[in-house]
């Protein structure tokens, strides 16, 4: 006899305590699944406003530097 084609029984509240864990995993995969693309959204959104940030640090530093190169030349 074939053992991977061997019936298996399983007494019925072994079986529906089976059910529900199984049901409760998929539940669990669920949350987690919706947790980890939030997690992704939140992250797209910090590295869209860290890019902003850094744009706008660059806008800065290029003032800055505009003004101290005005300053550092003589007048005529």
């Amino acid at each position: 006899m074939d053992e991977t084609r061997a019936p298996v029984f399983v007494k019925i509240d072994e079986y529906k305590d089976i059910v529900d864990i199984m049901t409760l995993m998929r539940e669990k995969l669920r949350q987690a699944k919706f947790l980890l693309d939030k997690i992704a959204e939140l992250k797209a959104q910090e590295d869209s406003e860290l890019a902003t940030w850094a744009k706008e640090l660059e806008d800065v530093e290029a003032r800055v530097s505009s003004v101290d190169k005005t300053l550092s030349q003589p007048s005529l």
